[in-house]
Order: structure tokens, then C-alpha cells, then sequence
């Protein structure tokens, strides 16, 4: 019978960790003993991922459902709760395609009804982490990466504290406090660089004091997707934490085969009259960064120099981002002379999906198109953390077939 290795998703988003962990199991069992979400897009994201598509609800009234829901913690935008009467507001038949895939996240009698799955194991999910106490039993493997915007450049900067997105840390800090006696073997943390820089370092280091207190050795690094076989440069800072002894852990050697024109072969022409967004008969001079990226700028696009850069579709893209410019990335395809943006489907890909995964979301027409972008750039890459897992295992004594 092979072993299980049971993960806890704290800011799930569409569940990267879960998928990653799934893509490598050999000769283990990847359980999911619960999750964490309150983005509505990203919630039925993650069910159609992980589960599947489910059909529209008929047996409840359009109150009923409102009823079932209101009590719950939810955000239309990632950041801010919805009204109580916000399910009322929503056309019956949209609420009814997207019912069963909340409601089915937070109830495990209707999701084993809905996906007629009996044997799944009894997951404990949540929508509002200030509501979690206990943890499950048994978990191998608890992913909480909290929410970046008060860190990134993208955001206001604002740092750790009660009064930020980026402060849910401090409620992991209470979970974990009040779960002494069941403790996560292991804690996995990824979040931008910006959290070991000078403005946060010092916010990040009691972090690390507060683990070290509980039990935990640490280690952390920045890592760049590009060196496992992203296509994308994506540098972020990763944490891992073992609780008590553990095999030495090291963080996994880049690969030294690169990523094959990856970049390319998602990034390939196809309906490129229906996606141009410009078309461009002047000769650009494209520059390689350091990373193995090509850009160049285009004087006078917009008003916003950050818009006026394209890149091209070969060698590594820059990081996709689910807000700024990054979160409209620009290729230009030269022998055509046009420039369209990345599309969902490739975002998927970008950050490490299969393309079929993406166009299993994008075919039940209920995420629309920039919302499945905004939900990849805030993923983490698949690629990453699916070598990241076996160096975890490993220390764990739970190592991958060869």
C-alpha cells in the first residue's frame, strides 16, 4: 500500500501545491486534508482543477442558496469580503453554475454528493482563516503563503501587521501556537523577494524566531523558476520548516538542461488576426537581459513607460504578475510584425499547468479570461515546487520512484 503524504493549503488560490505534489506521486498517495480560499474565482478554480466540472444546482430555490452561502467569508476581487446579500444580487441561473463549486469547497456531504465520491477523505476546508482553530491530524506538508500585496512592488509596502493582507501571517502564527501538541511536519512558505530585503527583513527573521520556538528549523532562499524548466523568470523566496529531526535538507540544483524553448511552444502563433493588439512595421532593436530575456521598448504606446515594453517568444519570458504590466505580458511575433498579449490559456501553461487543465477552467465559461490570468500571477510555479517536493520528501524519508 503505497504511503500518503497529506498537505494543508493555507491561501490556496487555484492550488498549485496540491497539483505539483500530484504530478510527482510514484510511490506515494497525495491527500488533501483541507484548504484555505476566499476568492470566489479562485475557489471554483481550484474545484474544477483538482475535481472536475459539475453541473448547474436544481434542487435549491435561489434563497436557498443565498442562505447556505451568506455566513461564509467571500471576495469577488481578492481582497475585500462581499456584502451578505451579494449571492441575492447575482443573476439565479450564473448563481446556479457556480453554487455547487462553493458550496461543495465548504461542505463535504454536498461535494460527495455532487462528484459522487464517497471514498475522498474528509477534508476541512475554510474561507476565512480568522475561523480556523484546529488543524487535522497528520499533516505532512501546510502551505501558507500569505498574501504579498503589502510587500511586492506592486503594492502600498506597508508590511507585516494586523491592519494589512500581508499581517494574515500573524494568523498563522495563532494556528500553529494553538496546535502545539499536532504540529505539520513540515511548513512551506513562498512569497516575493521582497520579504528578506532590508525594509521586511527584520519582520521575517522573528518569523523565523517565532518557528525556531515552536520546533522548527528553517531554511529559506530566493529561487528562479527559470532554473527548473519555467518559462518564465520568476524569482521568489522560499521557507521551508521541519519540525524536529529530519534528514538534511538541501534546496534542489538547478537543472542543468534548460527549458527547450518551452517559451516558444506555448507562446506559438495561432489566431494571431483575432489577438493582435498592435502591429508594428518599424524595426525594433531587442535587447537579452542577464536572465535570458528579450525586450525592447516602444516610445509612445502609452502614457506608462512599464506598458511600453514587448518581448519575444523565445529564450525565458518576465515574471506574470496578477496585477501591473506583468499582468498584460506582450509578445511580439517578428516575421508577422504584430504584438498580442499572453492569453489565459498559455498563463496556465506559463506557470507550470498542463494546457488541457486550462482549457478545463476556461470551458465552463464561468472565469473570465482575465481573471484566470490574475489567478496564475498569483500562483506559485508548478515546476518549482514539484522539485522542491522531492527535496522535501527526501527528508522526510518519503522519496519519488527514479
Amino acid at each position: 500500500m503505497k504511503k500518503e503524504v497529506r498537505i494543508y493549503e493555507l491561501f490556496a488560490g487555484i492550488g498549485s501545491q496540491f497539483y505539483a505534489l500530484k504530478k510527482i506521486a510514484k510511490n506515494f498517495q497525495p491527500i488533501s486534508l483541507g484548504a484555505c480560499e476566499f476568492y470566489i474565482d479562485a475557489i471554483i478554480s481550484y474545484m474544477i482543477i483538482h475535481y472536475g466540472e459539475l453541473t448547474p444546482e436544481t434542487d435549491f430555490t435561489k434563497e436557498e442558496m443565498h442562505n447556505l452561502l451568506k455566513d461564509f467569508t467571500f471576495s469577488s476581487d481578492s481582497k475585500n469580503q462581499v456584502s451578505k446579500n451579494y449571492f441575492l444580487k447575482i443573476r439565479e441561473d450564473k448563481l446556479r453554475k457556480i453554487f455547487p463549486y462553493l458550496y461543495s469547497f465548504i461542505n463535504m456531504d454536498y461535494f460527495n454528493f455532487k462528484y459522487k465520491n464517497s471514498g475522498e477523505r474528509e477534508r476541512e476546508n475554510f474561507t476565512d482563516i480568522k475561523q480556523i482553530t484546529k488543524l487535522p491530524r497528520n499533516i505532512d506538508i501546510l502551505k501558507y503563503s500569505f498574501p504579498c500585496q503589502d510587500l511586492s512592488q506592486q503594492g502600498k509596502q506597508r508590511g507585516i501587521s494586523p491592519e494589512t493582507r500581508s499581517g494574515l501571517l500573524l494568523e498563522v502564527e495563532r494556528i500553529l501556537k494553538q496546535n502545539k501538541d499536532n504540529l505539520p511536519k513540515v511548513l512551506l512558505l513562498e512569497n516575493v523577494k521582497a520579504l528578506i530585503t532590508k525594509k521586511f527583513i527584520n519582520d521575517f527573521e522573528k518569523w523565523i524566531d517565532v518557528l525556531n520556538e515552536l520546533g522548527y528549523k528553517s531554511y529559506y532562499k530566493v529561487i528562479n523558476s527559470s532554473d527548473y524548466g519555467s518559462a518564465q523568470n520568476r524569482e521568489r523566496v522560499f521557507c521551508v520548516s521541519f519540525l524536529g529531526k529530519h534528514k538534511k535538507f538541501e534546496f534542489p540544483a538547478k537543472k542543468e538542461t534548460k527549458n527547450n524553448n518551452k517559451l516558444t511552444r506555448i507562446l506559438k502563433l495561432s489566431e494571431i488576426e483575432e489577438k493582435t493588439i498592435l502591429e508594428l512595421d518599424q524595426k525594433i532593436k531587442f535587447s537579452k537581459t542577464k536572465n535570458g530575456i528579450f525586450k525592447a521598448f516602444i516610445p509612445n504606446y502609452t502614457s506608462f513607460n512599464s506598458e511600453n515594453y514587448v518581448y519575444l517568444p523565445k529564450g525565458i519570458g518576465p515574471t506574470l504578475t496578477a496585477s501591473g504590466a506583468n499582468s498584460r505580458l506582450k509578445f511580439y511575433y517578428q516575421n508577422h510584425k504584430k504584438v498580442r498579449y499572453i492569453d489565459e490559456i498559455q498563463s496556465y501553461q506559463y506557470m507550470g499547468f498542463d494546457k488541457k487543465v486550462a482549457k478545463k477552467v476556461k470551458e465552463t465559461n464561468l472565469i473570465p479570461k482575465n481573471k484566470m490570468i490574475f489567478t496564475c500571477g498569483n500562483s506559485i510555479s508548478v515546476e518549482v515546487l514539484e522539485n522542491l517536493f522531492l527535496s522535501i520528501l527526501s527528508s522526510i524519508n518519503i522519496q519519488k520512484e527514479s
